[in-house]
């Protein structure tokens, strides 16, 4: 006797491939796995959305300012995927610490 298939929600997506989804979500299928685009699709559907492209700007101020040693922004440049030009303006709009004097 012939064993019939599973046929379940699990059963179904394990058989997307990035071809069955176009547009946006066909991309982030390409550039994130097909997973994480069914993930949205099925968590999402429907809702519209924008992905800026500095949405992790503010993650990239803080580690700026946590891992600044004095001499490495040019790894942090590398690490956060900024310009070093924003990690040096993220270090002059640091907040001054409260065991630190200010010098102006």
């Amino acid at each position: 006797m012939d064993k019939k298939p599973t046929i379940t929600r699990e059963a179904f997506v394990a058989t997307v491939t990035p071809e069955d989804l176009g547009g946006d979500i066909g991309l982030v299928a390409e550039q994130c796995g097909v997973d994480v685009a069914v993930q949205l699709v099925q968590r999402m559907g429907g809702t519209q959305i924008s992905v800026p492209k500095y949405a992790l700007k503010q993650a990239a101020i803080r580690y700026i300012r946590t891992h600044y040693d004095g001499s490495n922004a040019k790894l942090l440049v590398l690490a956060t995927g900024m310009t070093e030009r924003f990690v040096y303006d993220a270090l002059a709009t640091a907040p001054v610490k409260a065991d630190q004097c200010r010098l102006v």
